[in-house]
């Protein structure tokens, strides 16, 4: 005679996985940093529209940056064709706006596609290379598009190039300092955050891995090759649509500007900047480009130590290279860690930091 065994009843929970509460945070995490980056958009205000003039140049290099961001911070790819990309976006915005008389809101999407067939062709002939070997191919590509695609005197308008006017929108005119400013912060805000997005999406989640290891990678299903050059092509498209605020920045697409060795050593420089600032989170290119774009303008205005200034980009890329390789994005974790620790002696320390930058800004402006 068998005897059935009774099973208590459980009462139903409601538990949330630890996947979803992981997605709450980081959800909540990117909130809270988009208010701070937002918050920091506002430090132009009072140097009027100088400030906001400076502010522009450092959204659109925000911008610029976050094609590294993608490419070599989370596909580990070294590509040096990011300002290729953008004078592609520009040429092409300056082409549809001026030679088609298209809106800016249209020529902004289109000069991103328009790096799509190109950053196809160069990404299947470069992505299946590693390291040095891919660098040294995307420099080549770089070169060619220069001697071959910016001397296409039909597409660029020749040695004059194209002059780009203002975007409006209704009765609203970005042609003001200010107004062109709040436009940049917006998309560049934007553009950070579906970058992190990206990042923790089943795409980025694949990249991150391939980066890590692409025989592990491999092992897990992933298509390596494909990874890549979906890295590749986001990233020149990201760039592209970067170039057609550049263009309206600059006022004036001239294709000499795109030609080496002007866009090697600008498409380095983007790199460096991303480093300085985080190059594995879309924060970093916003603080890299802010960083960037405010040092040099005081380097200018002390014309006696502008030209030491890529020996001090040089110097600081290194250290960050050697003691904090999250760059400012890790400093600013730090930072926040210690505040929290111990508030007193951690806000003296971000205090000091402000005052000597600020300090040594001053003594270069005074010495010029």
């Amino acid at each position: 005679m068998s005897t059935a065994v009774e099973t208590p009843e459980v009462p139903e929970q409601v538990i949330e996985a630890p996947s979803t509460v992981a997605t709450k945070k980081n959800r909540r995490n990117q909130i809270i940093a988009l208010g701070a980056l937002a918050a920091l958009g506002a430090v132009p205000i009072p140097f009027g529209d100088y400030g906001f003039f400076i502010g522009q140049y450092a959204a659109v290099y925000a911008m610029l940056g976050l094609s590294v961001t993608i490419v070599t911070g989370y596909a580990g790819l070294i590509s040096l064709m990011p300002y290729t990309f953008a004078g592609l976006g520009a040429v092409m915005t300056g082409l549809i706006m001026t030679g088609w008389g298209w809106p800016f809101w249209l020529a902004a999407p289109m000069a991103a596609l328009a790096t799509l067939p190109v950053s196809l062709v160069v990404g299947m002939a470069s992505v299946r290379l590693k390291t040095l070997y891919l660098a040294i191919a995307t420099l080549t590509f770089s070169t060619a598009l220069g001697e071959t695609f910016f001397r296409w005197d039909l597409v660029t308008g020749g040695r004059i190039g194209w002059t780009v006017a203002s975007p409006q929108l209704g009765p609203i005119d970005f042609g003001t300092d200010l107004n062109f400013y709040l436009l940049c912060l917006l998309v560049v805000l934007g553009l950070v955050w579906m970058t992190e997005g990206l990042r923790t999406s089943r795409l980025g989640r694949a990249m991150l891995a391939v980066r890590d290891n692409e025989l592990e990678a491999q092992a897990l299903g992933i298509n390596v090759y494909k990874t890549k050059l979906a890295a590749f092509v986001l990233s020149g498209m990201m760039a592209g649509f970067g170039g057609a605020f550049l263009a309206v920045l600059l006022g004036n697409v001239s294709p000499g500007g795109y030609q080496s060795p002007v866009a090697e050593v600008t498409s380095i420089l983007l790199v460096s900047l991303v480093v300085i600032g985080g190059i594995d989170r879309a924060w970093g290119a916003f603080f890299g480009a802010i960083s960037l774009v405010v040092q040099s303008q005081v380097f200018q205005g002390a014309r006696f130590f502008f030209p030491f200034f890529g020996m001090y980009s040089a110097f600081f890329l290194i250290l960050f290279l050697l003691f904090r390789p999250g760059g400012l994005v890790q400093v600013s974790k730090i930072t926040t860690e210690l505040v929290k620790r111990r508030p007193v002696f951690g806000l003296a320390v971000v205090l000091v930091t402000v005052a000597l930058n600020l300090g040594i800004a001053y003594i270069f402006i005074r010495a010029s």
